[in-house]
């Protein structure tokens, strides 16, 4: 354990070694365990078994020394390291410091590199944050949700209004300063006046990024399963479109910029790792499920840690699907993902794309049916396409 705390202690003293070198790369690593499944979870997950952790270990180990031994892939740089879930924080501190010293030992990390880890707010004890303060983590992103008892019920979550309080108190004194809490609109039976006092209690706690996702249905999640017997309904679009309101008035107001379509910031404090799938910058995802881009190719993993494991045992990248993209397919993505940006994309970007008359067909439909605001310099989502930007993204691709 000590070895592996020291490890992750030199995160920042060891990656400023090779600056010279573009912070092109992030990587994006996948924890798939959880205590149990949120009723609107569709992530790939298993419940906390600490034989299966085990197992996951050693095969997460195996793919960042398999990835780290391509050519070209160890010198490059990285600028952000995102780990995700699942729960990481399920794990632990001598489990995930194992995690954080294999990524360091093999990839060099840039000076500024932003590292990110997900954390249940129940999950963020005295002991476990000063660890995560010692790894080298700089970010923490907290699966708040909901403020309400009912809505927190309703959603499957774990402990109190209070102690979620109480716990991402807890990690702002212990010297945090990037948090995010994510929050969830459009819950059933949800008003705008409970969301308002979701939102007013978040504020209190003094985050510095705020991601507020309307709750969707998704396949394989019990709402999903509830729906279809008749026994759960979608907010009316028009409805939770007043949520989104609501968080404008609050946000704005404290000088918070809506930098994306679901994100918030204070100045400064954007998400430099999603900020690489929205600009169509490269990222690596390592573990069960994990997506990647690299080299104008898409890639995923296996979503089995059966399956991931036995792959990786025997030395093979647990690749389930694989797609090279075209020079046309890589500038439709770019500027679908692009739009999701509230500064738009470049103009230069969409004259590219139009040299396609087919795309520039349903590119001109959109601007004519105020989706899309074209300007001299850029192309945005209108409050129209923002409210409908999935439409707009299947039209464009």
């Amino acid at each position: 354990m000590q070895d592996e705390m020291n490890a992750t202690k030199q995160m920042s003293e060891r990656s400023g070694e090779h600056d010279d070198l573009p912070a092109d790369l992030g990587i994006y690593l996948h924890v798939p365990f959880c205590i149990k499944r949120c009723h609107f979870c569709a992530f790939y997950l298993v419940l906390h078994e600490e034989q299966r952790v085990e197992q996951y270990l050693q095969a997460i180990e195996q793919e960042i020394a398999l990835y780290a031994s391509q050519p070209g892939m160890r010198e490059r740089t990285v600028a952000t390291v995102y780990v995700g879930g699942g729960t990481p924080t399920v794990l632990r501190p001598e489990q995930l410091a194992l995690i954080f010293s294999n990524i360091t030992s093999r990839f060099y990390l840039s000076e500024q590199c932003e590292i990110t880890v997900e954390a249940t707010p129940e999950s963020l004890k005295d002991k476990y944050v000063d660890f995560l303060q010692q790894a080298g983590v700089t970010r923490l992103s907290i699966g708040i949700q909901s403020f309400d008892q009912q809505e927190r019920t309703m959603l499957g979550l774990s402990g109190t209004r209070a102690e979620a309080k109480a716990n991402v108190q807890n990690a702002k004194q212990a010297g945090f300063s990037n948090v995010n809490l994510d929050l969830i609109y459009g819950i059933p039976n949800q008003t705008v006046q409970s969301w308002e006092m979701t939102l007013g209690y978040a504020l209190e706690l003094d985050p510095s990024h705020l991601s507020c996702y309307a709750l969707s249905l998704e396949k394989g999640t019990r709402f999903y399963n509830e729906f279809r017997r008749g026994l759960f309904e979608v907010m009316d679009p028009d409805h939770e479109a007043c949520f989104q309101e609501q968080a404008e008035v609050q946000l704005e107001t404290l000088q918070w910029s809506r930098y994306e379509l679901s994100n918030w910031a204070k100045p400064g404090f954007a998400c430099q790792h999603n900020l690489r799938y929205w600009r169509g910058l490269e990222y690596l995802g390592l573990g069960p499920s994990a997506q990647s881009f690299v080299s104008d190719s898409r890639f995923g993993n296996v979503s089995s840690l059966e399956h991931y494991s036995k792959y990786l045992m025997t030395g093979q990248l647990p690749i389930a699907s694989k797609e090279v993209l075209s020079r046309f397919q890589r500038e439709k993505e770019r500027i679908v993902f692009g739009l999701r940006l509230l500064e738009g994309v470049p103009i230069d970007w969409v004259y590219r794309a139009s040299l396609d008359e087919s795309w520039a067909e349903s590119y001109e439909t959109l601007v004519e049916e105020d989706y899309l605001l074209p300007t001299e310099r850029c192309v945005q989502l209108t409050r129209k396409g923002r409210q409908f930007a999935d439409t707009v993204g299947m039209r464009l691709l």
